[in-house]
């Protein structure tokens, strides 16, 4: 047979739904019901309902050139599940409709406010690069045709939830209990299996020592201080044009790409986590934690359930060249810059070496957490325009740090806030690419400058510079004619020409020195792992 029937799943707006809630629990609970449940359990639930028989829809990625439903005659088959939607192939189109009828009723009685679409259509695993042209644009079509209900509306004779706002219609017995919508219930419940989950998905990793937590304020941040925490999002890097590049032509290469790229994500984060691992104490002790002291909330965070000591780091979303995680404020740069170090080394089965960009958003641990995760989405995507504008191969990082709240996007943010009568304050995004380079952008030697920039000038001469770059001209020159006679001069940045009296460049108008600031406070500049010490 020359042809199957095609199902092809997509969920809708995920990064929306994994963190519409400003709980790091229910966000953790979503991104385990999508990644673990729907093209999970829900998936193998429903084939299995529909055939009466039982499948392995994990089978592909162990043999990824076999296409079974042909070769084997299988009435099911998995194509391949990865970047928030799946490809199923079957037989006949009615087992593929009573399919599609028997999973999106599990989600709707399981993981209700995940909204989903569907496209189906004759498949040729010969011509498979037009067969699934064709099935896309079926899908962009229903997309665009309506947005189904998948949450019981509210009425004017119910309460609201307080953690959606939502219809409230279930009883959840975490903390005390109380009535939530089923939205927030299915999060909460999955975010137990989420967290026992990924304790022990990383068990060797974690050497029966370290565990992670659901719980925001147990990053690193100390109690009854001002704490902030970081969310980082990171994409790779013309992923899009990688996988609908025409030599991706068969399902079985498209398998296998699909495979590297997702064991390049899982092996880049086990590298950072045993980073952190081997250096736990150092780590902690930067954040200000020691165990010998008497104030017990500067002793190590533990874990009740587990008994263990808490990672001051918690992925969020990790799949495919997607990764989103939460850490202690101070730890947010430095940990992605490690994550993608690890990436870039890691192999792929087609296309050049692999790439990608980070949105680091730091903000106060109380923030709601949905906003501060919006901004790292436009961080990164920030650093994603700067890279295509200037048609750069390698990683891009960009950071915010956020002092109180967070109004309008970045953009508006940063024309508001960091643009003086002088110049830009901020010199972002950065190039992780290595100073050798001898690159204006490359951030190790941004970091080293920081570094020299520390040593050379007094906590409170940093403080007053900060103030004098958002000051005139005339300020400035006052300043550092004050600091020339003390022996002391600002970093040199290649390839800029910053005169002794102007702490902005005269052709470009923009200064390094105020990220320089920036990341003295939140970068761990003597840890190890981070370049020349």
């Amino acid at each position: 047979m020359s042809e199957c029937y095609a199902v092809l799943l997509d969920t809708v707006s995920i990064q929306d739904y994994i963190f519409q809630s400003n709980q790091l629990k229910e966000n953790l609970g979503a991104s385990f019901l999508i990644e673990k449940r729907v093209y999970g359990k829900y998936l193998k639930d429903a084939a299995e309902t529909v055939f009466g028989k039982k499948f392995d829809i994990k089978a592909w990625r162990s043999e990824p050139d076999a296409i079974r439903i042909r070769l084997h005659n299988d009435p099911f088959e998995v194509g391949y599940i990865g970047g928030g939607n799946a490809l199923l192939l079957f037989q006949e189109k009615e087992k593929a409709e009573a399919f599609i009828r028997e999973w999106t009723k599990s989600l709707l009685l399981h993981a209700p406010g995940i909204i989903t679409a569907v496209a189906s259509d004759e498949f040729d695993p010969d011509d498979f690069q037009k067969s699934k042209k064709r099935l896309f644009r079926i899908l962009r079509e229903n997309k665009a045709r309506y947005i189904p209900q998948t949450v019981v509306p509210a009425h004017g004779i119910t309460s609201e939830c307080r953690h959606s706002s939502l219809s409230m219609e279930t009883w959840n017995p975490s903390e005390g209990g109380e009535y939530v919508s089923a939205g927030t219930n299915a999060r909460i419940e999955a975010s137990k299996a989420a967290k026992a989950d990924i304790n022990k998905k990383y068990q060797t990793e974690l050497k029966g020592e370290f565990c992670f937590t659901n719980a925001l304020e147990k990053l690193g941040q100390i109690g009854e201080e001002d704490s902030h925490i970081a969310i980082v999002h990171i994409d790779g890097n013309d992923m899009g044009t990688r996988f609908n590049d025409g030599s991706i032509d068969s399902l079985p290469k498209i398998r296998n790409l699909s495979i590297s790229v997702d064991e390049a994500t899982q092996n880049a984060f086990v590298t950072l986590l045993n980073h952190i691992v081997e250096n736990y104490d150092p780590v902690m002790e930067y954040l200000g934690f020691d165990n010998h002291l008497k104030d017990d909330r500067r002793w190590y965070p533990m874990d009740k359930e587990f008994e263990r000591k808490i990672l001051p780091i918690r992925p969020i979303i990790l799949g495919g060249d997607d990764i989103t995680f939460v850490c202690d404020g101070k730890l947010g740069i430095y940990f992605s810059k490690l994550f993608i170090e690890a990436f870039e080394k890691q192999p792929v089965s087609f296309g050049g070496e692999l790439t990608a960009c980070a949105g680091v958003a730091m903000i106060k641990t109380k923030y709601p957490f949905y906003r501060g995760y919006k901004l790292a989405e436009d961080l990164c995507g920030n650093a994603k325009k700067v890279r295509r504008a200037k048609n750069d191969s390698c990683s891009y990082l960009d950071f915010h740090i956020s002092a109180g709240g967070i109004s309008g996007t970045l953009e508006e943010i940063r024309e508001k806030y960091f643009q003086t009568s002088s110049g830009k304050l901020l010199h972002r995004p950065y190039k992780l690419i290595p100073e050798s380079s001898k690159d204006e952008k490359s951030f190790d030697q941004f970091v080293k400058n920081t570094r020299k920039f520390q040593k050379d000038f007094p906590n409170n001469k940093i403080h007053q510079l900060r103030q004098v770059l958002t000051l005139s001209e005339e300020v400035g020159r006052r300043f550092l004619q004050e600091m020339e006679y003390r022996g002391r001069k600002l970093p040199e940045i290649p390839g800029r020409s910053y005169s002794l009296f102007c702490c902005f460049e005269e052709e470009m108008k923009v200064t390094p020195y105020f990220d320089m600031i920036e990341l003295g406070e939140y970068y761990p500049l003597k840890l190890n792992g981070d370049g020349d010490q």
